[in-house]
């Protein structure tokens, strides 16, 4: 019941929203404007604007009625429904959808010129005791002010319509992915704690191939080996081998040993194996130099995730002892192997998430898509070229990814405008900065983020903005990010302009070394071969990776 509530809440807000907006998109056609929920109840509307209009309101309310009958249709069919009120006016009603489901309708009720011809038009104005020619003066008047046909009005509202739904979803899913994100930023520490604590290697092939040498050393086997399965089931990824030691046998071989002639000796129960006459068993095994083996399953609470095997002891036999450590070993290993896979699913999800957050931003204007993937892509790589640790380079690369976020906030019509900006429309425009800074915040995991982010329109010649700042006050993580962003918008296609020529590019990056540009990010940037860069930057998503210098000269 509280779920169903709050999905009602939901869909009542983002129906005034909607309401609210359109409202003031339409404010000038002079047509009145009603948003109604999926019971028909009014959650937004316009006055009537006109004085054809308001007249016709107070001496009828047929009009009112034929909207809302026309609404209820418009629920009852999914689709967009029209209709003629009493005195003639038009009446068209479209569906508000929300993942495929009709949540309300938008009706929009206006005069138009055919009407006025109409002897109908004249007994209705004498039922409702009016002035003909005044009316008709009026509704002249108003059908001039709408100046736009029921059809091209029906496609202008569809369109509005469909924008003002991408942009409450993508405003709504932000909420939620903002409100989320500390929380898997917590549980992605807790899981890297966890591990740190366990005094663990950074891989789990790393961390394997330790155990298998301290299990030659201290149990004095020959071979120790450690076999995992790939994480996903049916994956066409091979089982990890690690070995340390040596018997003689290659890896398929002692693949096949564990896979034939140990798991199944398991059980259900997942009982270690000890076998110090392996060879006089009639295993059919071609290999004689195994003699004494012992082994355990990795498993935690699911699924094995692998096995780990002694062979040949070389001062004794094994013995329930040596069973109890290898099962202890094997009981850490496969913490461990847990702990890995969830730290990389959470990693992989949170890095999801962050995509998908600037994915959201790139969404709302399609001439800035993949904008912030590149960007960051370019800010990783320069960060990687000139030195910096991984742990930098990670965080240079957020900075990249999230920089345009505050973008959110910033009115469609603003962010897509294909003309000169105003100065109220460039002042809101200079504030995505300091609001991608603002949704950013709360979260203490991204407080080293988050300057690259604020100030990455900011100059070393205190020019930029949202605080001209000067060079003594930047750092280098806001330089690299501004200088991957400003190439990327020269080479981008934008709504005002074409992609500019590389040589171009180059020659504006080097004019302004030293006031817009960090003199070392330049020339290391354009000792690149730029044209390379771009070719790599537009592959498809999943095959950039700027793991190499793609053409580079250097």
């Amino acid at each position: 019941m509280d779920m169903i509530r709050a999905t009602a809440l939901r869909h009542t807000a983002m129906l005034e929203s909607i309401a609210e907006n359109l409202n003031v998109r339409l404010a000038d056609l002079g047509v009145h404007l009603s948003v109604r929920d999926d019971e028909g109840v009014v959650v937004g509307q316009s006055d009537p604007c006109c004085e054809f209009c308001q007249v016709i309101c107070n001496a009828d309310e047929s009009c009112d009625a034929v909207c809302a009958a026309t609404a209820a249709s418009v629920m009852e069919n999914s689709a967009p429904e029209f209709a003629k009120s009493k005195i003639g006016c038009s009446v068209m009603a479209l569906p508000v959808k929300r993942r495929r489901r009709v949540i309300g309708s938008v009706t929009v009720c206006m005069p138009v010129d055919s009407m006025l011809a109409e002897e109908h038009f004249s007994l209705i104005c004498d039922q409702l005791q009016l002035d003909r020619e005044a009316m008709v003066r009026l509704g002249r008047e108003a059908c001039d002010n709408v100046g736009i046909s029921p059809e091209h009005l029906t496609g202008l509202l569809e369109q509005m319509l469909a924008a003002e739904t991408i942009c409450h979803t993508s405003t709504e899913e932000l909420d939620t992915l903002s409100r989320n994100l500390a929380k898997t930023y917590e549980e992605l520490s807790l899981v890297y704690r966890i591990s740190g604590s366990m005094q663990l290697t950074q891989t789990p092939e790393g961390y394997l191939k330790n155990v298998c040498s301290e299990l030659v050393e201290v149990m004095g086997v020959s071979t120790a080996l450690a076999i995992v399965y790939p994480h996903t089931t049916g994956s066409e990824d091979r089982d990890m081998i690690v070995v340390a030691g040596g018997c003689g046998l290659d890896n398929d071989d002692l693949a096949l040993l564990a896979s034939k002639y140990m798991v199944p000796r398991f059980g259900p129960e997942n009982l270690g194996v000890v076998d110090n006459h392996f060879e006089h068993e009639e295993h059919n095994w071609p290999y004689g130099q195994v003699r004494r083996i012992v082994s355990v399953p990795l498993v935690t609470d699911g699924p094995r995730s692998g096995i780990l095997i002694g062979i040949d002891k070389l001062d004794r036999e094994f013995d329930s002892f040596d069973l109890k450590l290898l099962r202890s070993i094997g009981n850490q290993s496969a913490v461990f192997l847990a702990n890995s896979r969830l730290y990389g699913d959470l990693e992989g999800l949170l890095m999801g998430v962050l995509h998908a957050l600037s994915a959201t931003i790139d969404a709302k204007d399609p001439y800035t898509c993949g904008h912030s993937r590149r960007v960051a892509l370019i800010s990783r790589r320069l960060a990687e070229k000139i030195g910096f640790d991984a742990k930098r380079v990670h965080r240079i690369y957020l900075a990249g990814l999230l920089h345009d976020i505050g973008k959110i906030g910033v009115p469609e019509a603003v962010l897509c405008k294909a003309g000169k900006l105003t100065e109220d429309e460039y002042a809101q425009m200079k504030n995505h900065p300091r609001l991608g800074a603002k949704i950013l915040g709360g979260i203490r995991q991204l407080d080293d983020v988050i300057p690259g982010i604020l100030c990455h329109h900011e100059r070393l010649d205190g020019k930029g903005y949202p605080n001209g700042l000067n060079s003594g006050e930047l750092s280098m993580d806001s330089l690299i990010v501004g200088i991957a962003d400003s190439f990327d918008a020269m080479t981008s296609d934008r709504t005002y302009r074409k992609a500019l020529p590389v040589d171009v590019v180059r020659k504006e990056i080097e004019d302004n070394a030293g006031l817009q540009f960090a003199p070392s990010l330049v020339a290391e940037m354009l000792s690149w071969d730029l044209q390379a860069l771009l070719d790599e930057l537009h592959k498809p998503a999943e095959t950039v990776v700027l793991s190499h210098d793609p053409g580079s000269t250097t």
